[in-house]
């Protein structure tokens, strides 16, 4: 069973982490999605007063996977009573799998607000095909 779950120990994606645009000084979360003790994905962001900054996602190619992951930080997010989210996300496939998702819906990479694209979540569960 696939289970999503914050990472508090960062130090076996140090490597990982190096190469991205994170600011010196955030305060990085990391989401992983497991199977059991097996590693499938991960998520890399931080909160800031105004958006979550989602900086990775590595989804091992599942669909599925990338939408839960992006999704739980939303969620979380929402918590938190932030409305923005903002994908500097640098690999371009993985930019063009969040923009087919729903996620990125401009060239600045951007998600405003973050309810809309989780109001359609809600909405999945009254397909009778998910059901």
């Amino acid at each position: 069973m696939l289970t999503i779950i914050e990472q508090k120990d960062l130090s076996a994606y140090a490597e990982l982490l190096r190469d991205l645009p994170i600011p010196a000084g955030t305060v990085l979360h990391l989401t992983e999605a497991k199977d059991g003790d097996a590693v499938k994905g991960y998520i890399a962001y931080s909160y800031e007063p105004e958006q979550v900054v989602i900086y990775t996602v590595a989804d091992g190619g599942d669909w599925d996977q990338c939408d839960g992951l992006v999704r739980s930080v939303l969620f979380k997010a929402e918590l938190k009573g932030i409305e923005q989210a903002f994908f500097p996300v640098e690999d371009a496939a993985m930019l063009e799998r969040l923009q087919k998702l729903g996620f990125v819906k401009n060239d600045e990479k951007i998600l405003y607000p973050i309810a809309d694209i989780m109001e359609s979540c809600k909405k999945c569960g009254e397909n009778q095909a998910n059901t």
